[in-house]
């Protein structure tokens, strides 16, 4: 399963929207009937989530919790 998709229910219509990656300009919006699946301050806390998120599946495996058993 891909890390970067989100699945955000439309809260006018109850439509299960696949949502890519998020980023502060662009706010999704519903496949069906439009409506904004977030406000713009989640929109933005989600954006910086997923940039982060990025960024921690960035590091380099250290291997400091060992081989698993």
């Amino acid at each position: 399963m891909d890390k970067d998709i989100f699945i955000i229910e439309c809260p006018e219509c109850g439509v299960k929207n696949r949502i890519k990656s998020y980023t502060p300009d662009r706010i999704p919006v519903c496949a069906k009937c439009r409506a904004r699946l977030v406000d713009e301050d989640k929109n933005e806390v989600h954006s910086k989530y997923a940039d982060n998120l990025k960024n921690f599946y960035n590091l380099p495996d250290m291997n400091v919790r060992g081989t698993p058993e």
